[in-house]
């Protein structure tokens, strides 16, 4: 970059000048484009991806943000199935709990796993508590992947008794109350979730 070049965590002031459109993609919520230069919208951190091209400012109150964004991991509950997707309620963002926020996603056929998946409803099924990949926003929906391992389905119960589901195989669980064995696509954490929700 010309004007002295830009690192990683170099603090940034609104209106300072970062760069070039050939050199790095612009973040829509931290930076301006003119005369094909790069400038700041906000005071923060700079951020540097050198492999996706991508510059971005993170201000410290990024962790508290209430605004949703491409790449945010979510925790949210199943409401319905379609033929092709489902839909989900969702209210933690990057382990945050959004007490007062509404958002819904819906996760593709496609987007459920790395494999073909023939039916919805043996990936998931209603009330089914999953954490998924925000890929796509679309008005004031989101689209959700929960093709990695770390995504799926965390929390499950049967849909004859009610009772919390183990897990006893890949993607496999059963209830130990009635004996009724289903499958979901499960997270590698199913269950036993490590990690701590703030508020």
């Amino acid at each position: 970059m010309s004007k002295k070049s830009k690192e990683n965590d170099d603090i940034i002031l609104t209106g300072q000048y970062l760069g070039v459109v050939e050199e790095y993609l612009p973040d829509k919520q931290s930076t301006y484009i003119r005369d094909g230069q790069i400038y700041a919208t906000k005071s923060g951190l700079i951020t540097l991806d050198n492999k996706k091209k991508q510059i971005e400012i993170k201000t410290h109150q990024e962790k508290d943000r209430k605004i949703v964004k491409i790449g945010d991991i979510v925790i949210g509950t199943v409401l319905f199935l379609r033929q092709y997707s489902i839909g989900i309620n969702f209210y933690t963002i990057n382990r945050k709990i959004h007490f007062n926020s509404y958002y819904f996603g819906n996760i593709h056929v496609s987007q459920i796993a790395d494999r073909y998946v023939e039916k919805i409803s043996e990936a998931f099924q209603i009330t089914d508590i999953l954490r998924a990949r925000v890929i796509k926003q679309k008005y004031n929906e989101f689209e959700l992947t929960t093709a990695d391992k770390n995504l799926g389905v965390i929390y499950a119960d049967c849909v004859i008794c009610g009772t919390p589901l183990d897990k006893i195989g890949y993607n496999k669980l059963r209830c130990q109350r009635c004996g009724n064995q289903e499958s979901r696509k499960l997270s590698s954490d199913y269950r036993n979730i490590s990690e701590v929700l703030r508020f």
